[in-house]
């Protein structure tokens, strides 16, 4: 039975990883991607597009998954001209989009909804195309239907800067 929440509640969740960078997700995920030698990722929910065009743009040689119910608040024609193959925009629910992915993937980061139901979907729809659970990502692990979500879905994580959370197992 799916857990319900009545209201939305935000829990303080301290940085546990040392990050001298800003304390923006964006920048954390940059230095992962750095770091792990990261060369094709996924974000899910990519709203505005202010993470997924900073890292397009801080790595050239990344390709990046976009995922949205709304590709029309990020992306257009200069965007497809700029990016090229290096970005794929998949428009529709995030879970049911995952099945449009056809090769393993370094990094998830999940950002959509945020719902119990929605993360448990979109974490078992995307983790089974990473290469490895290192690189499953999320953000807003203060909010307790996502925490809620990673831990049920059989998770262990860190929090990062801003929120982000990153499984360890």
């Amino acid at each position: 039975m799916a857990k319900k929440y009545s209201t939305k509640i935000d829990l303080d969740c301290k940085c546990e990883i040392d990050f001298p960078g800003l304390n923006r997700r964006e920048h954390f995920i940059d230095s992962l991607v750095k770091k792990n030698n990261w060369s094709v990722g996924i974000e899910v929910g990519s709203r505005i597009g202010r993470t997924l065009f900073y890292l397009l743009n801080q790595n050239p040689k990344l390709k990046m998954y976009s995922v949205d119910k709304d590709i029309s608040q990020f992306y257009n024609e200069e965007i497809r001209e700029k990016y090229g193959d290096r970005l794929v925009v998949l428009e529709g629910w995030s879970a049911e989009q995952a099945q449009n992915i056809h090769e393993q993937v370094d990094f998830v980061f999940i950002d959509a909804s945020h719902t119990y139901k929605n993360v448990v979907k979109d974490i078992k729809a995307y983790a089974p195309l990473l290469k490895t659970t290192k690189g499953l990502l999320g953000h807003d692990i203060n909010m307790l239907p996502v925490q809620d979500a990673v831990k049920d879905c059989g998770y262990e994580y860190l929090v990062g800067p801003d929120n982000v959370w990153l499984t360890n197992t």
